[in-house]
C-alpha cells in the first residue's frame, strides 16, 4: 500500500488528517529515505543537489546540553568539540553529560585541553595541548577522531601536531563565504581540500538570521558540498555567539524538511571524513 492510499477512505476521496497510525507510517517512510540519501553519501560521494550538513556545538558549554532534546526530536546526530580541562567545572558539561550525549550517538572531538590559541605556543605545549587533550577524552570511554582549532587559529607547525597526535581532521573559522558574496567558496569538498584545515562559515552568531543560515545551505546544494555549522552558545541572547533554543528547533525542522526531500544529509565531522576517506573515487566538488 502507498503512502497516497493510506490517506484515502474506503470510498476512495481524501481524508483531511491522517490518523496516529497513518502518521507513524510517514514518519517510517521519510526516515526510510533520508537513511537512503544518507547511505548514498557515504558510499558514492556528494550528489549534485545534495548539501551535507554538520552540526557542531564547541567549548563544552553546559548550556549546550538543551540540545539533545532538539537533535533527538529531529532524528540528527552531532559533533560536540570538547576541552577536556573543563569538564565537570561550573557552566561546563559534565562527564556524566558527554556520555548521555555519546550514547545518542552524538560524537565527541577534540578542541584542546583549556581552550588555548596554539599558534605562538612552544611545540611542548601545543603537544601537550592537543595530544593530552585527546587521551584524557579516549580514557574516559569516547571515540575521537576530529578536532576543531580554539578560535580557528592554526598555523602549519599546529596542524602538523594535530595529525601526530592521531587526529583525521581540523577544523578551522572561515573559507566559506556568506551570500551574496559571488566569488567566494560556497561550500567545502567532500573529502576536504585539507583534512587539518577545512573550511567553514564561521562561527554562527546572533546577528546570524535563520534566513542567512538558511542560505548557507541552499547555496551548497546545486554542486553539493560540505557546510560545517558551528555554534557555542544555546541560550536566549546570553552571548554573542549564541542561538535560541526556539530558533536551533526551527532550524533543525527545515533541515528535516530538506532532508525528506532528498536535498540535505545531516551527518557528523566522522562520518564526512571516513566517506571521504574511504574512497579514491569520491566525488570532489570545487567552488
Amino acid at each position: 500500500m502507498s503512502a497516497v492510499e493510506i490517506l484515502r477512505t474506503e470510498k476512495g476521496r481524501a481524508r483531511g488528517l491522517p490518523t496516529r497510525e497513518e502518521q507513524a507510517v510517514l514518519v517510517c517512510i521519510g526516515a526510510c529515505l533520508a537513511a537512503i540519501l544518507v547511505a548514498s553519501v557515504l558510499l558514492t560521494g556528494v550528489p549534485a543537489g545534495v548539501a551535507v550538513v554538520s552540526l557542531e556545538f564547541d567549548d563544552t558549554l553546559a548550556n549546550q546540553l538543551s540540545a539533545r532534546s532538539i537533535l533527538a526530536e529531529h532524528r540528527m546526530h552531532a559533533t560536540f568539540f570538547v576541552n577536556s580541562g573543563r569538564l565537570d567545572r561550573p557552566g561546563y558539561l559534565t562527564v556524566a553529560q558527554l556520555r548521555a550525549l555519546a550514547s545518542d550517538g552524538h560524537e565527541i572531538g577534540g578542541h584542546t585541553i583549556d581552550h588555548a590559541r596554539l599558534p605562538g605556543l612552544p611545540a611542548r605545549e601545543q603537544r601537550h595541548q592537543i595530544c593530552e587533550d585527546r587521551r584524557a577524552l579516549l580514557a574516559l570511554g569516547f571515540d575521537v577522531s576530529d578536532f576543531a582549532y580554539p578560535n580557528g587559529d592554526y598555523d602549519s607547525a599546529s596542524a602538523e601536531q594535530v595529525r601526530a597526535c592521531g587526529y583525521e581532521s581540523a577544523r578551522e573559522v572561515g573559507g566559506i563565504g556568506y551570500p551574496p558574496c559571488i566569488f567566494c567558496t560556497w561550500a567545502e569538498t567532500i573529502p576536504p581540500r585539507d583534512p587539518m584545515a577545512t573550511r567553514t562559515p564561521g562561527s554562527l552568531r546572533r546577528a546570524h538570521s535563520l534566513p542567512r543560515i538558511q542560505s548557507l545551505v541552499r547555496r551548497a546544494q546545486p554542486a553539493g558540498g560540505w557546510i560545517q555549522l558551528t555554534f557555542h552558545h544555546l541560550c536566549d541572547a546570553c552571548d554573542d555567539y549564541s542561538i535560541s533554543t526556539e530558533d536551533l528547533s526551527t532550524l533543525l525542522g527545515w533541515l528535516a524538511e530538506e532532508r525528506e526531500a532528498g536535498r540535505v544529509a545531516v551527518l557528523t565531522v566522522r562520518q564526512v571524513i571516513g566517506s571521504g576517506a574511504s574512497d579514491e573515487n569520491d566525488l570532489h566538488f570545487q567552488h
